[in-house]
């Protein structure tokens, strides 16, 4: 009868998986426009604006405020994307549609491309949750020591030419995840260099390093302090 039976004939469990399709189709397009803060629009290889950006627009603007007092960032933003671009690339081409690889045009590990590509990151050390140093050397490191396998530090570094160019002077460590990221070289020249540790082979009477040759040392970066290094270096 009309007005005992507050939804008559309505199917109840229709509503109920149609209310779930509904949410669950906004969930993956919230989660999708989220994901599309940083690097987005799509450009070319060449920098300018991808003919195809997808079929979910870019968010509008958002202002994060970073941890630590470290300020304030708007996602997405044309200037942070700016900021974080390269143009100076000395690479070339390999062929006239996008998606192709493109050719190192001159000294790959002194142009920062290829093997030696590096983004422009902020300048200034990484933090752990709690505002502290996250990468140090295990000699400023307190309580840590070398539990398992070899111990590297006073061990002569071999290039990938077999010329030794100096000596293993400190370990640099992850704190928070108790890893060695880098190995801290001495060099012939009394300069100091960092290593990745994913990069040496640590023998029992020496390191080393076949990614580079001898000459090539010297070249590479080096960090402004002693006791940390930064996300740009």
């Amino acid at each position: 009868m009309i007005g005992v039976n507050f939804f008559g004939n309505f199917d109840l469990a229709s509503l109920s998986i149609w209310l779930f399709w509904g949410f669950f189709a906004y969930l993956i397009y919230y989660l999708q426009t989220e994901n599309m803060r940083e690097g987005y629009p799509l450009e070319t290889e060449d920098g300018l604006p991808a003919a195809n950006q997808g079929p979910f627009p870019v968010p509008a603007p958002k202002t994060v405020v970073l941890p630590h007092g470290k300020g304030e960032v708007v996602l997405p933003s044309a200037a942070n994307e700016a900021a974080h671009r390269r143009t100076d690339l000395a690479l070339a081409r390999t062929a006239t549609s996008d998606g192709f690889p493109h050719a190192p045009t001159g000294n790959p590990m002194a142009d920062g491309v290829g093997p030696a590509s590096w983004v422009p990151r902020r300048d200034e050390p990484e933090l752990d949750a709690h505002g502290h140093v996250k990468i140090l050397p295990m000699s400023q490191a307190k309580g840590f020591t070398v539990s398992a396998g070899r111990d590297p530090r006073g061990l002569p570094v071999q290039a990938g030419d077999k010329e030794v160019v100096g000596r293993v002077t400190d370990m640099w460590v992850d704190v928070p995840e108790q890893v060695v990221r880098y190995l801290e070289v001495t060099l012939n020249s009394g300069s100091r260099r960092l290593v990745p540790m994913p990069l040496a082979s640590i023998w029992a009477d020496r390191v080393r390093i076949n990614a580079l040759t001898s000459d090539l040392f010297e070249a590479i970066p080096a960090t402004n302090s002693l006791t940390c290094v930064t996300k740009l270096e």
